[in-house]
């Protein structure tokens, strides 16, 4: 995909997005398709087509960013929000909608109306173990 193609680099180029907080790698907007008041993402000025593309300086402060957002919004819509979820979907069959790396902060309340749907058939899943637990362990590189 070329740069020009990502709707997020050409809202970024182009001051398109509402902008709330801007960091040395990242960017804080609030969402044009907000799931409740207050949902906002956060994403590398960089172009990253999902989280395995970002640097892990990236990584850290898109991480820390989120948190403040997530104590801003919180502080802010006190009387509604009860939670939050943080969601990214990394490539296109997780339901990735931009293919740029961005990090959604949802401010949640009881009976706010949205769910994640869990598909209990599927239960219960084959074990991970032998070579591929070994497999994951190693590539996960902690001892």
């Amino acid at each position: 995909m070329a740069l020009t193609d990502c709707v997020f680099c050409h809202n970024i180029t182009t001051n398109s997005f509402d902008v709330i907080g801007r960091g040395q790698r990242t960017l804080v907007v609030l969402d044009q398709q907000p799931i409740n008041r207050g949902h906002v993402l956060v994403l590398p000025l960089r172009h990253a087509p999902d989280l395995p593309s970002l640097t892990e300086d990236e990584v850290i402060e898109i991480a820390v960013v989120a948190q403040r957002a997530d104590r801003a919004i919180r502080a802010v819509f006190d009387s509604t929000t009860t939670g939050t979820n943080l969601l990214m979907s990394n490539g296109e069959s997780a339901d990735q909608g931009v293919p740029h790396a961005h990090l959604h902060v949802i401010p949640r309340n009881e009976g706010d109306g949205y769910e994640f749907q869990e598909d209990v058939t599927r239960y219960p899943l084959a074990p991970i173990k032998g070579p591929e637990r070994e497999a994951l362990r190693r590539s996960i590189g902690f001892v």
